[in-house]
């Protein structure tokens, strides 16, 4: 597999997961075209996101009435790592980063892990759990939502449980002493997997229950023929913990 189709993936498996969120009967996806969002439906509460643009193809003029536009929905964005540095500098004000192989703390990460890059050893005995009911979903949505969204319901406890029903998102969760503490999932699209909810209570952090829970997910995730695994790190600290299990950094490659 080249770097090209690794960083495609990586790409692919941003869009897919953000598109997830608008899979519920609370949310929605509004497809504009060029690009398109995902909200909660009038009275819901859910994220909002753009994603999926692509528009370095078209003429200047339309790029800025088409960013222009997405700007106005006041929500974030996502654009793809192969995005024109000229499209990149009009929606974000900045100069985009190129060859990066050097991290600061809140750098994020591109990441990928194929089947013969994976870090071989024992699993740890603590007590992992794949979610099957819907009671274990919403004790797996209130540690991914308390760390990673402020408490707020991103992952409804209730309409997004069909997305771990149907096996497109597998979600695991780690008890210690009984109590659960970290969760994780896979987000499943053909073959082509993510790595995504990696959060461990503030508490509990610095035990290795996060490495411990990945490293489930990840092992399944092969048992069950995915053919490459990507992970975006939020920051430097999740992209040493990812580099530990074999995931590699494609930073340099963009």
């Amino acid at each position: 597999m080249t770097e090209r189709d690794i960083i495609k993936h990586i790409n692919d498996g941003a869009n897919y997961y953000v598109s997830l969120f608008g899979k519920a009967e609370h949310m929605e996806i509004v497809d504009r075209g060029c690009y398109s969002y995902v909200k909660p439906k009038a009275d819901e509460h859910g994220i909002s996101i753009i994603y999926n643009v692509c528009i370095d193809n078209i003429p200047l003029e339309e790029q800025k009435v088409l960013i222009s536009e997405m700007k106005e929905l006041q929500m974030p964005i996502w654009l793809d790592l192969t995005v024109s540095d000229e499209v990149f500098f009009q929606v974000f004000g900045r100069k985009k980063v190129h060859g990066q192989t050097e991290f600061n703390d809140n750098d994020e990460i591109y990441m990928a892990l194929l089947p013969d890059m994976k870090e071989i050893d024992h699993i740890s005995s603590e007590k992992i759990i794949k979610v099957q009911t819907e009671e274990e979903f919403a004790a797996w949505a209130k540690i991914a939502n308390g760390v990673l969204a402020n408490g707020y319901s991103d992952m409804h406890p209730v309409h997004h449980y069909p997305l771990c029903k149907d096996g497109i998102m597998k979600c695991y969760i780690l008890f210690n002493q009984s109590v659960p503490v970290a969760v994780a999932s896979i987000i499943d699209n053909n073959g082509i997997a993510s790595l995504e909810f990696v959060a461990t209570v503030p508490e509990m952090r610095r035990w290795g229950f996060a490495k411990t829970i990945c490293k489930q997910a990840v092992q399944d995730a092969f048992d069950d023929g995915a053919k490459i695994i990507t992970v975006r790190a939020i920051n430097a600290v999740a992209g040493k913990l990812y580099q530990s299990m074999g995931f590699k950094a494609y930073n340099y490659a963009i």
